[in-house]
């Protein structure tokens, strides 16, 4: 992990980084030897994550107040980073709205298109861009288990992590013969404040708990991975259920199993 420094590059941004995996991510790459820039809406809590990592790994971190659902936020971004020895971005911002689709409001839907599309693309286009030049840095977007079945009653969503999918999957091959590692990471279940948020009560609520994975194991697992392939679903359980909706299911078959969850 102290290697990291020096094969991307001094500083690493995290995009959606308040709690959760983001905070996870800020705290892998910090132990890791790199600066850090912490980007999201509550900014108070940003800086005391900021504060915290910098004691605990002695790095230095920024913070950026953004707002990802504002398709302009992105200016204050590249300008703050503009003069850094960039060598790390991790997309891990999202927005979702749970009903028919019909039922949404149309500006729900445009923030989401915002958060989960339009300043996704371009982050990755701006660091990539950088990275490319330099040849040298590394990519981890975040995508979901709702973009391999398709996701009823919150069906942007899982279609934006389709999105990040493919596009990431796409341009890691196109980076395949530089020093820029670009990886994708597709996540189940897991332990975060926003998921647990989610979670009905009772039995059913502990069933889901027990089954998901930790931050902890998530992270490391993706790291484990870097530089040895460009797409992971993270997790045995969670390759096992992909492997059986893509060989036993039909694609109506995977979306009505998924859309069950919210009936």
């Amino acid at each position: 992990m102290n290697s990291l420094k020096e094969k991307y590059g001094e500083w690493g941004i995290i995009l959606g980084a308040t709690e959760g995996v983001g905070k996870a991510i800020a705290e892998k790459i910090a132990k890791g030897g790199m600066n850090v820039i912490l980007v999201g809406r509550r900014e108070e809590k940003l800086k005391e994550l900021g504060a915290e990592i910098e004691k605990t790994y002695q790095v230095k971190s920024k913070v950026i107040r953004a707002d990802f659902s504002l398709s302009n936020c992105t200016d204050a971004i590249f300008e703050a980073t503009k003069d850094l020895d960039m060598g790390f971005m991790s997309y891990v911002a999202c927005l979702h709205s749970f009903g028919k689709l019909q039922d949404t409001d149309w500006e729900k839907h445009e923030q989401m298109i915002n958060v989960n599309i339009i300043t996704f693309l371009k982050c990755f286009y701006h660091y990539m861009g950088i990275f490319a030049k330099q040849d040298r840095g590394l990519i981890l977007n975040i995508s979901s288990l709702t973009g391999v079945t398709s996701s009823p009653y919150n069906a942007q969503y899982g279609a934006g992590k389709a999105y990040i999918k493919k596009l990431t999957e796409a341009v890691g091959y196109e980076a395949e013969k530089t020093n820029v590692d670009v990886m994708v990471a597709t996540l189940g279940s897991t332990i975060t404040p926003s998921w647990l948020q989610n979670q009905p009560g009772g039995e059913a609520g502990e069933a889901a708990i027990k089954a998901a994975m930790t931050t902890e194991d998530t992270i490391d697992e993706i790291f484990d991975n870097i530089g040895k392939v460009h797409s992971l679903v993270v997790g045995e359980r969670n390759r096992n259920s992909v492997k059986h909706w893509q060989t036993d299911m039909t694609a109506d078959e995977a979306a009505a199993y998924m859309g069950r969850f919210y009936e």
